[in-house]
């Protein structure tokens, strides 16, 4: 952190750009950290604010840390967040000033509704030329983030899925049956060979498509 006037100035970029300052003013209470993070991330993806849930953020050493969207949709699902693990201290000691993260946005569609989740991966983290186990350089393309958000954009969408998670939450293959029928479950959580090559017995490619779909 900048301590002289308490800012933070770091970079963000798709695999497939150059790097997008982010920056973050902790003095500001009126408009505070979060909400900045969020309506900048919006700016960068396109993606509105109250359709993104949270951001993880895996910096060098492996310290990892993240913020929750205080303007997310669905208020009643943030009730039960542990918001004691999500403060201002924790964040001020996951963003350091000067930091240089690779960028990821993943789609969901479960139990918490229909939005998005971001990743900021640490460059030091990363392979420049190919994908491992922490980034995938085709899921951190610009046009997989724009694609994301024309489904979230998407007023039809976001109407069948919300009414869906009121009537089947909790019931996940229930689910997983709207996004095969809405064609979106190959879009969302998929998975970079990199990353199930490390965990072989763990992670394992999924159906994603209706059989007549193909």
């Amino acid at each position: 952190m900048n301590e002289e006037v308490g800012r933070n100035s770091d970079k963000i970029r798709h695999s497939d750009e150059d790097y997008h300052d982010i920056t973050i003013d902790w003095s500001n209470e009126s408009f505070d950290y979060r909400k900045q993070l969020f309506h900048q991330l919006s700016a960068f993806t396109g993606i509105p604010v109250e359709h993104q849930e949270y951001v993880s953020v895996n910096n060098a050493l492996l310290r990892i840390g993240g913020l929750l969207n205080t303007e997310w949709k669905d208020k009643t699902h943030m009730v039960g967040y542990a918001w004691q693990y999500d403060t201002k201290e924790r964040a001020m000691n996951t963003f350091h000033d000067g930091d240089c993260f690779l960028f990821r946005t993943k789609l969901f569609g479960d139990d918490a509704g229909f939005g998005c989740r971001y990743e900021l991966w640490h460059q030091s983290l990363v392979n420049e030329t190919e994908c491992n186990r922490h980034y995938c350089h085709y899921l951190g393309r610009r046009s997989f983030t724009e694609k994301l958000s024309e489904l979230m954009k998407s007023d039809k969408l976001q109407k069948i899925f919300n009414e869906s998670v009121l009537q089947f939450s909790r019931q996940p293959e229930i689910l997983k049956r709207v996004r095969l029928n809405l064609n979106i479950n190959h879009l969302t959580y998929p998975l970079c060979t990199a990353v199930a090559s490390e965990w072989p017995n763990l992670l394992r490619f999924n159906a994603n498509y209706l059989r007549y779909r193909g």
